[in-house]
């Protein structure tokens, strides 16, 4: 991965920080090959108190692992 794709990943996952941080509900549903062309399938709205402060912290740990990334590779 080159430092301009990290960079930008950095710069989506600290958007969808402050994005998950403010949502009031999150919709997760899988997807596979198979029905992939029907978009999710298996769709469940979890609210803020149920799943939010899980997906920050699942968004946190991918950039610190970008970030960590990005200095190994400058």
């Amino acid at each position: 991965m080159t430092i301009a794709d990290l960079m930008q990943q950095i710069e989506e996952t600290e958007r969808l920080i402050a994005v998950y941080r403010n949502a009031d509900e999150v919709i997760v549903g899988t997807k596979d090959e198979i029905y992939g062309r029907r978009g999710l399938i298996n769709r469940i709205t979890l609210t803020k108190a149920e799943i939010g402060d899980q997906v920050v912290a699942a968004l946190e740990q991918r950039l610190a692992a970008l970030r960590a990334e990005l200095e190994q590779s400058a």
